[in-house]
């Protein structure tokens, strides 16, 4: 997998950029079409009734939203990149394309249908999974990073999101009646990174000594100057 940089490092993130845009602006044409149709309709009629259809495109829109900021933020860290990392980006993209179908499914009343929340929240475990294997990836190969730029616990923080989306995904099938109630987890994960952070220098600290080789260095030291000391008293 041959590296590319710069130039075609940029035509790369553009045209991302761009996708996520169009994919955004689709959520609000279904809002669109309907003021178009509203003739000499009241306006706070329509406004009533299209208040599922605003909720759920503030709600998709604010995930695509969020799904981008990650994106950027793993990408302002690297300006290299190989095939695999374009393969998925393009999985990923394909998400968030895919994104206005599942909201459009939701507005038309279908909440607690199994099938279209599973569609919906599928979608979002497909775009976040695609995240979490280019951040792996990324994470694996620090060429692709510039400068003194790390992509910290990018990777982890992503593997994080797809868990608690699998989980509201089981929890809409096994329970249909929950319907999309599942992903208030996810308020949950900014806690779980937080716990995450507190654990993981932890047991970094714990076995420091071992991997500072502090102890070790001093050892072999102390061992080495005995002897010479004796050997030094005996010659006198």
């Amino acid at each position: 997998m041959g590296i590319a940089e710069h130039k075609g490092y940029d035509r790369l993130v553009n045209f991302t950029d761009a996708v996520v845009a169009i994919a955004a602006t689709l959520l609000i044409l279904p809002v669109v079409d309907a003021a178009a149709q509203l003739g000499s309709r009241d306006a706070e009629e329509f406004l009533a009734r299209v208040v599922p259809e605003l909720i759920m495109f503030a709600i998709s829109f604010a995930i695509i939203a969020n799904f981008w900021l990650e994106h950027h933020r793993l990408f302002r860290l690297i300006d290299k990149f190989d095939t695999f990392l374009i393969f998925f980006n393009f999985v990923w993209l394909f998400g968030i394309v895919l994104m206005p179908v599942p909201t459009a499914l939701i507005v038309e009343g279908n909440a607690d249908d199994v099938v279209a929340v599973a569609f919906y929240i599928g979608t979002m475990i497909l775009i976040s999974l695609m995240h979490f294997v280019m951040c792996n990836h990324v994470r694996r190969h620090p060429e692709f990073e510039h400068g003194a730029s790390k992509t910290a616990n990018g990777w982890l923080a992503s593997l994080v999101v797809t868990i608690f989306f699998v989980i509201a995904l089981i929890a809409g099938l096994v329970i249909p009646q929950f319907g999309l109630w599942g992903l208030v987890g996810m308020f949950l994960v900014p806690v779980t990174m937080k716990i995450i952070r507190r654990i993981a220098p932890v047991r970094h600290t714990s076995g420091g000594n071992t991997a500072r080789g502090q102890a070790p260095s001093k050892a072999p030291s102390k061992a080495r100057s005995t002897p010479r000391s004796k050997s030094g008293s005996t010659d006198r």
